[in-house]
């Protein structure tokens, strides 16, 4: 419970009690309550009074999207970004121009939504669907020069694809969600791809692309820009790489300030969507250079300052695992990794637990608060059945909380040894303030 709550907090609770707590995918609910607002509203897609580039994709689309924000941001141009889920604070979700807005702004937004609702009583709508539509009505207000809007879940039935797009982005097509987007990676593609618009480019990075991506953009007459046909870079030692696109070429840039070498691949996913829009906003190169060294992404392989050493990344599906995984073998050599686990139940633990059993020495796993999960966390006896068939000699231990298992490797690491707390946005929204708050202890010989 939060101690004297704030108008937003009393609206977040609401919301949260009043609308269904699980995933339901589908436009109809969204939609009726949309055409009730202040939207201009074209062939049943809302038209924002800015540019609008709409990010899909299985993993790096919060990283993408970042980069998009700073390189405009770096030029001058205004804008709003749309990202879900949160990790501390709910007005995360929506930033103009970088900074989170005032609570007046969401209330204001949930007050139209709520009002527009209330038309159609029998259409509840999701907390993100409420809440997407209360971020689109203030973006629309704020009139940026440029909206970014992050898909929380497939593309197709998402409440974001509600958007007209000038330009769409599609990161990584990988297995996640299965339960609500198919099996197959082709099935997955083919939701995610109808972020797709006619005549409007669409940024397609994923190496290894199922069929379906380019035969519905064809079908449509999406303009796909493909990476390795269409733009394509490359590294050029340790400290720089190089872009290529069909207008421009960058050359000498520096490597992104974000963590990992899948990183290029995203900052290289958002240079081709800046150049699409270069008609209009053009990028020099002074302001692409100083946006890939200055980006910022919490919890994204985020590697807090301090002794033992605390890594803080979201990853919660097999793909994102392995890049985890990789990128912890970049970080360097540590005595003892102590991973601080906890997945919600419709993820493949199997293939996350595989993929990062080489990294990680003792695991510390943890069940996750229903309310936090909205009953989808996945309990921690449970994921060491998983974790034991796999690794039967692994060392592990299980707690209530991530806090109760971040504490406890707090207690037994030595200032040489690693502490990464993984699995989902859940579990770091947990841990993120104690880590902050021990890690300045230790600073101040506490």
């Amino acid at each position: 419970m939060i101690d004297n709550p704030s108008e937003l907090d009393k609206w977040l609770t609401k919301l949260l009690d009043a609308h269904p707590k699980q995933i339901a995918l589908g436009l109809r609910r969204v939609r009726s309550v949309a055409e009730r607002m202040c939207f201009k509203i074209i062939d049943k897609q809302i038209r924002l009074n800015s540019k609008v580039i709409i990010v899909g994709g299985t993993n790096g689309k919060g990283s993408v999207c970042a980069f998009l924000e700073n390189i405009l941001l770096s030029e001058g141009y205004t804008t709003t970004l749309y990202t879900s889920p949160h990790i501390l604070t709910f007005k995360e979700r929506l930033r103009s121009n970088g900074e989170l807005l005032d609570d007046s702004v969401w209330i204001e937004a949930f007050s139209a939504v709520e009002a527009a609702k209330i038309v159609v009583p029998e259409k509840k709508l999701t907390f993100f669907e409420f809440s997407t539509l209360a971020a689109m009505l203030i973006s629309n207000k704020l009139k940026p020069d440029v909206a970014i809007f992050e898909i929380g879940l497939g593309g197709r039935l998402d409440a974001v694809n509600l958007l007209d797009s000038d330009c769409s982005v599609l990161t990584s097509i990988d297995l996640d969600h299965e339960n609500f987007l198919g099996n197959t990676r082709e099935k997955i593609a083919w939701e995610k791809v109808h972020i797709a618009r006619p005549g409007k480019p669409i940024v397609l990075a994923e190496e290894n692309p199922p069929e379906i991506l380019h035969s519905f953009c064809e079908k449509i007459g999406a303009k796909q820009l493909r990476v390795n046909r269409d733009y394509y870079y490359k590294q050029l030692g340790n400290n720089q790489w190089s872009w290529y696109g069909r207008q421009t070429t960058r050359h000498a840039l520096a490597i992104p300030s974000l963590r990992g070498k899948h990183q290029l691949r995203n900052a290289s996913a958002a240079l081709a969507c800046v150049e699409s829009l270069s008609e209009e906003f053009p990028i020099s190169q002074g302001s692409m250079r100083k946006a890939l060294i200055s980006v910022h992404l919490p919890g994204r392989l985020q590697v807090l300052a301090g002794q033992p050493t605390i890594v803080l990344d979201v990853a919660h599906n097999a793909s994102a695992a392995r890049v985890l995984s990789s990128g912890l073998g970049e970080i360097g050599f540590y005595p003892l990794t102590v991973g601080v686990v906890g997945l919600l139940d419709d993820k493949d633990s199997l293939s996350i637990f595989e993929a990062l059993k080489s990294k990680i020495d003792k695991w510390f796993l943890v069940s996750l608060d229903p309310q936090r999960s909205m009953n989808r966390g996945r309990r921690a006896d449970s994921l060491k059945k998983t974790l034991i068939e796999l690794i039967p000699e692994a060392d592990v231990h299980c707690f209530d909380g991530p806090e109760e298992g971040f504490t406890e490797a707090c207690r037994i690491c030595n200032k040489e040894d690693r502490i990464v707390v993984c699995g989902s946005f859940v579990t770091v929204s947990a841990v993120w303030p104690l880590a902050e708050k021990f890690l300045k202890g230790t600073e101040k010989g506490e």
